[in-house]
């Protein structure tokens, strides 16, 4: 009973602690945060069912390999359709026509050019901007050098440059 007892706090403890990350890791893969929810969910429900063999050096590695790996037994690589851009569709609807036509055709474009990255470097940049996350946190979730999340960073824009032509 104690054991169980000492198996449900550190469960606690590691969901409290990364859900959010994992779901919106799972979010920047799909693009759909009810699907983010509920892999998310899986992930956890897999951490339990392994919890007396789990290393806590490293969890968070862990957490994201079982989420990666979820998300594409589930979908095989599905295109996206990124939800994040539409929001600042809606605050915007006091905006001109043009401004708001300009803003939708951006958005089509960024989306295309955010599916068509990498998946690797996808996640990295979108961890970056959208979480806010720092170089050194991000390095941290994947277990890898800070200079690998700098080179992916800047893969990244180069290629959103280029694939994107907005003139306003």
């Amino acid at each position: 009973m104690v054991e169980a007892a000492k198996s449900q706090d550190w469960f606690i403890k590691v969901f409290d602690a990364h859900y959010e990350y994992i779901r919106n890791y799972i979010y920047y893969l799909s693009g759909d945060i009810d699907i983010a929810e509920d892999l998310a969910q899986d992930v956890f429900m897999k951490i339990w069912e392994r919890r007396e063999g789990i290393n806590e050096e490293t969890i968070k590695p862990l957490l994201y390999k079982i989420a990666r790996n979820l998300y594409f037994n589930l979908y095989k690589r599905n295109t996206l359709d990124l939800k994040f851009m539409s929001s600042a569709l809606r605050e915007n609807e006091h905006e001109s026509p043009e401004y708001l036509l300009e803003t939708k055709e951006f958005d089509e474009r960024l989306q295309l050019a955010l599916s068509e990255l990498p998946e690797h470097c996808r996640t990295i940049f979108l961890m970056s901007r959208l979480e806010d996350l720092k170089y050194h946190e991000i390095a941290e979730r994947f277990d890898i050098s800070v200079k690998a999340v700098e080179k992916q960073i800047s893969k990244a824009l180069k290629l959103l440059r280029e694939k994107i032509e907005f003139k306003m």
